[in-house]
């Protein structure tokens, strides 16, 4: 049994976990049929339970060079996510790595954290988190499926299943995203989800790559998988936290140091108590003790969502956390936009923010992977209010060279955009006079 299957705070999502486990395995599904090819293993997976076993696999993707990986994993029941599966991929072998009968993942781990081993993965960064914490170095050669979709006329962000449609010509069957992992057996259905998640990666990053090449946008692709893998790197980051209960509301300046002062005593809790942070104290509680600010137990339990858990057994540093909170300096958001958009400026920042997008969406470059307008609009308050001349993006950016540059050209008159729509997409015009350089 999970440590904390028993709590009730986590028994709630351990039988929906069930539940969703049952429908699964009782809807009718028929797979497609996988097509042979070179890149892709068209059999059942190997199923690696032994550490000999696993280390032979190791060697044969290190000798290999290139490999999918993805990790299944519980997240809602303890502070750290528990992987129960780990998948991988390359030419000629498919396997599903079994944690709970293999003790020592390192081989797998190593070959994420080396630079010589190209690591394939699809919206990675809980999967390449384990490997980060394991060895203490930071994971080398990573290629994100997702990120690179983004450059290829495709949404950001855009699912496995789409990714792998779009450049394998394979339609993955739904089933399995919510379901027992640390089951064991594993069902024939749970195992061909696990391996389906791996199995084509290879061939679709085949595909991205040659489109990337040809669009010459390759370098820029490899440039922000290793940024978004950068954004991942660090300890426990309370901004984002922040910013998730805020939901984009800006909030004075003690609320908001209130605010931070709870979520940081969240994350003390949620460790002791080895929870999930949303487990060990809801956003709603968060948001609702920094709003009101309570002075004592009695004012603590009139919160909703607090919980009487959370009033009886931590009431006394809740309480000590909001008073240091208004009390002490002000801890305001990082970033966060210096006042709001008057009606003027909103349809300013909507008309650059529709032209940005557009000239993307020509380009085949999703949108809100180049920036999003909240950033867009903080940037041209700043530049309204005088804070700030710099340009939204820094010039060694890939971000400058696909959009930057026409922008800054754009707003002072010096560029246009002209657009057309062929074949049920936008161009833009030749003689647009900025040019994408990858």
């Amino acid at each position: 049994m999970a440590k904390n299957e028993s709590d009730g705070r986590t028994a709630y999502r351990r039988r929906k976990r069930a539940q969703m486990h049952a429908e699964a395995e009782a809807e009718s599904v028929e797979h497609a049929e996988i097509e042979a090819h070179r890149l892709v293993v068209t059999g059942k997976p190997e199923i690696v339970e032994d550490q000999a076993a696993l280390e032979s696999l190791a060697a044969a993707i290190r000798e290999s060079g290139s490999f999918a990986y993805d990790t299944e994993f519980i997240g809602e029941e303890t502070f750290l996510p528990r992987i129960c599966l780990v998948q991988v991929a390359c030419i000629g072998r498919l396997a599903l790595i079994d944690p709970l009968k293999v003790d020592d993942l390192t081989p797998i781990f190593e070959l994420v954290a080396d630079a010589a081993v190209e690591t394939l993965v699809h919206d990675g960064a809980q999967d390449l988190e384990p490997a980060r914490r394991a060895l203490g170095v930071e994971p080398q050669g990573v290629v994100d499926t997702q990120v690179c979709a983004g450059f290829l006329d495709m949404p950001w962000p855009s699912s496995l299943a789409k990714a792998v449609e779009r450049f394998a010509g394979h339609a993955l069957s739904k089933g399995h995203t919510f379901t027992d992992w640390d089951a064991r057996p594993l069902t024939a259905r749970q195992i061909r989800y696990a391996a389906d998640d791996v199995r084509f990666l290879p061939l679709v990053w085949d595909r991205m790559r040659t489109r990337l090449e040809s669009d010459d946008r390759l370098g820029w692709a490899i440039r922000e998988c290793e940024e978004s893998r950068r954004r991942h790197v660090g300890g426990f980051d309370p901004e984002k936290h922040m910013r998730k209960i805020v939901r984009g509301s800006r909030l004075k300046p003690k609320a908001t140091t209130v605010l931070r002062e709870i979520v940081e005593l969240r994350h003390e809790l949620a460790r002791e108590q080895d929870l999930p942070h949303r487990v060990a104290m809801s956003d709603e509680a968060v948001a609702d003790i920094a709003k009101t600010r309570p002075t004592d137990r009695e004012g603590l339990q009139r919160c909703r969502h607090i919980g009487r858990r959370n009033v009886e057994e931590h009431g006394d540093r809740i309480l000590e956390a909001v008073r240091r909170g208004v009390e002490g300096p002000p801890r305001p958001l990082e970033n966060q936009r210096g006042r709001d958009e008057n009606a003027e400026e909103r349809m300013r920042i909507d008309a650059i923010w529709s032209a940005l997008s557009l000239r993307c969406l020509a380009d085949g470059i999703a949108p809100n992977l180049i920036t999003s307008r909240a950033n867009l609009s903080r940037w041209y308050l700043d530049r309204a209010d005088g804070r700030s001349n710099e340009p939204l993006f820094a010039a060694d950016t890939w971000r400058h060279d696909a959009a930057g540059a026409w922008l800054e050209a754009f707003l002072a008159g010096e560029a246009g955009l002209e657009l057309d729509w062929v074949e049920g997409r936008l161009h833009r015009a030749p003689d647009d006079p900025a040019t994408a350089d990858g």
